[in-house]
């Protein structure tokens, strides 16, 4: 069973339960995922979150305001399915392409071939 964002968020004391709780439900009447809800309703900061799914998945993060991306390598991702799936390729070394995405979760995307 996979571990909810939340959970995490309430082991690691960054939210309290009740601010949890008041997410969820402003999640079911909005939509949406908890996460973001938690930021927008500054419960917890964007930052917070990125490094703790950093450290949760065991991916890293990255600030994309401060990297240089290659002009080349963003087409090799079609724009509709870098919109479709929130990617951006940064950069190739070889038959490898670096890409972030705000969702290291999302197996439709990484499993989508152009």
């Amino acid at each position: 069973m996979p571990v909810r964002i939340g959970e995490i968020l309430v082991k690691e004391q960054l939210v309290t339960t009740q601010q949890l709780q008041e997410a969820v439900s402003h999640q079911k009447v909005t939509g949406g995922k908890v996460g973001p809800i938690l930021i927008e309703l500054d419960y917890v900061k964007d930052e917070d979150l990125t490094a703790l799914l950093s450290r949760h998945y065991g991916v890293p993060s990255i600030n994309l305001s401060q990297f240089e991306i290659d002009e080349h390598v963003t087409r090799v991702i079609p724009p509709e399915t870098a919109r479709k799936y929130q990617v951006v390729p940064l950069s190739c070394a070889g038959s490898t392409l670096m890409i972030a995405m705000t969702d290291p979760t999302d197996v439709l995307a990484m499993d989508e071939r152009s």
